[in-house]
């Protein structure tokens, strides 16, 4: 019975331990800037418009869907990721 619950404990502890090695961390952009959308204006739009790189413009804007970019929307165009 002992080595049962051993097992089970150490099956247990080390799924835990796994899934705290595997969580992705989560980084908080910091916005210096930012731009309300105009009419026509789409995510490939404002980062030229910016002189931005994509990878950027998404990571400082994490929760921006670009399929959904609607006329007044704020958008960051400057700030860094921490």
């Amino acid at each position: 019975m002992a080595k049962s619950n051993t097992i089970s404990f150490a099956i247990i502890f080390s799924s835990l331990l796994v899934m705290l090695l595997v969580a992705e961390t989560v980084a908080d952009p910091i916005c210096s800037s930012v731009h309300g959308v105009q009419v026509d204006e789409t995510c490939t739009l404002i980062i030229q418009k910016f002189n931005l790189d994509e990878r950027h413009f998404l990571d400082i804007n994490p929760n921006i869907n670009c399929n959904l970019i609607f006329v007044g929307q704020w958008v960051c165009v400057d700030g860094k990721v921490v």
